[in-house]
């Protein structure tokens, strides 16, 4: 796939502006979680998953515009004896796959279609996982949709594969109207293999009923990006742009909340995938998403893209998210621009806002001619401001915390020092370093770091201030 074609379509989908939770854990239940979202005699509607007593049921919800989501209702509840009956977990299928189209679901047989995940043991996920299917003839309405007496794709089954050989999880269905597989409809799941390998990858069947399916080659057709003990890529949903098919999924590649993010594969043919390797289209920059933000369905409509994700926050709160390509609430929350007054040659001041706390890449001023220096962030448009996270680096040599930080916000023409600032700690540290103050609407604000020995030191032998991360207080 040419890099430019990928860069196009990173340039197409990319949402930077956080809109915010859209949908949160219901009282009844312990998480929400997946969403997957189509349009139906002009109203929008999300099908979504709550894990409650033990097991997953998908549930219902609607809006007017995206935005403002009601709860409805159940559509797959627990089914006690059946095959299913303490995980169903659903996804919509058949949709529409035009990027920008009319987002509604296709029918076949006069039916509207769903896959899920089901299995009869209670748990986050528990016991070996298969791939139902059911059907509808009302996708609006917050009622019980029709299930068969046995799944149509498991971990036991004869043309079972290495890599899903102990659970099937999420499954998005699309339509080819060209059986360019030599059938009409082409499954995307991911699963995980037993015997070790528990990685969890995405592979496809292909059907011409919907309700047989064979499976389609023999790998992956898309596996995590890096393995480091955990490597994870799955919750597929494919789309077409012109002649170009785009799988958004989600990505893990460690345990930290920026290792694990939401992205987009390539394909002309349907089987032969790229991955894009360039900036992840979710990163956990908010409270409300600080372990993850992972799990797409992105609709665009009217100009807009909307990336919804599943959102977690470090208490383990969980909620559907939402991000943007435009601001849709008046407030800018969108890219920011990073300057200092000096960096370090092998340094950047644009990877204190990358979304990832780790020692590299960062922004150091080693060997500063200053003994204070400054990260200046810019904003696309006026922002209300009240905090901000620093996370300082310290190498236990010539980068280390500064003895002293304050803020600036631009006012007019000048930069003025923020009122009310009250830091925790007290004094710089490694690590996390927050500040609140008064609140203040600015176009840039100013972190100054005091050095703890810097100012025309002899070259390697001062003690400098650095940083990894900067976060904005939502």
């Amino acid at each position: 796939m040419p890099d430019e074609v990928m860069q196009e379509v990173y340039e197409e989908v990319k949402t930077p502006y956080r809109y915010g939770p859209v949908l949160t854990t219901p009282p009844d239940a312990e998480l929400v979680d997946s969403p997957s979202v189509f349009r139906h005699r002009g109203r929008w509607y999300m099908v979504h998953l709550v894990f409650r007593e033990d097991g997953y049921e998908t549930r219902l919800a609607s809006s007017p515009d995206l935005l403002d989501w009601t709860p409805e209702g159940t559509v797959l509840p627990f089914r006690p004896g059946a095959w299913d009956q303490k995980q169903a977990a659903g996804y919509i299928a058949l949709q529409d796959t035009e990027w920008g189209g009319s987002a509604q679901l296709q029918t076949f047989d006069d039916r509207f279609w769903m896959s899920y995940l089901g299995g009869p043991d209670p748990g986050y996920e528990g016991g070996p996982l298969s791939v139902g299917v059911a059907s509808t003839r009302t996708p609006h309405l917050p009622q019980p949709w029709d299930r068969r007496d046995a799944a149509v794709l498991g971990p036991d089954d004869p043309d079972t594969r290495y890599w899903e050989r102990s659970k099937l999880f999420k499954s998005n269905i699309i339509r080819d109207p060209q059986a360019r597989l030599g059938s009409g409809f082409v499954m995307y799941y991911n699963a995980t293999g037993a015997g070790g390998y528990g990685n969890e990858t995405i592979g496809m069947a292909v059907s011409d009923d919907m309700v047989h399916w064979r499976r389609y080659g023999e790998a992956p057709v898309l596996t995590p990006y890096e393995w480091h003990g955990v490597a994870l890529c799955g919750d597929p949903q494919v789309v077409r742009m012109g002649d170009l098919w785009v799988m958004f999924f989600w990505n893990t590649i460690d345990r930290t909340s920026n290792g694990r993010f939401d992205s987009f594969a390539c394909s002309y043919d349907l089987v032969n995938w790229t991955p894009w390797r360039g900036p992840k289209l979710t990163s956990s920059t908010r409270p409300w998403e600080a372990n993850q933000a992972t799990k797409p369905w992105v609709v665009k409509h009217d100009g807009v893209v909307f990336h919804f994700y599943n959102a977690q926050s470090t208490t383990g709160a969980q909620s559907i998210g939402l991000a943007t390509s435009k601001d849709l609430r008046g407030e800018s929350e969108g890219p920011i621009t990073v300057s200092a007054s000096h960096t370090w040659m092998y340094d950047s001041p644009m990877a204190v806002v990358d979304g990832v706390v780790a020692g590299t890449p960062r922004w150091t001023a080693y060997n500063s001619p200053n003994t204070v220096d400054w990260l200046q962030l810019d904003f696309d448009a006026p922002r209300r401001c009240t905090g901000l996270t620093v996370h300082l680096y310290d190498d236990g040599g010539g980068v280390q915390p500064p003895r002293q930080m304050f803020v600036e916000h631009l006012r007019g023409r000048r930069f003025e020092q923020v009122t009310g600032a009250r830091w925790d700690p007290a004094g710089p540290r490694a690590g996390a370093n927050t500040v609140t103050f008064s609140p203040v609407r600015t176009s840039s604000l100013r972190l100054h770091f005091v050095h703890r020995e810097g100012g025309y030191q002899r070259p390697g032998k001062g003690t400098y201030s650095g940083a990894t991360e900067v976060r904005l207080a939502p």
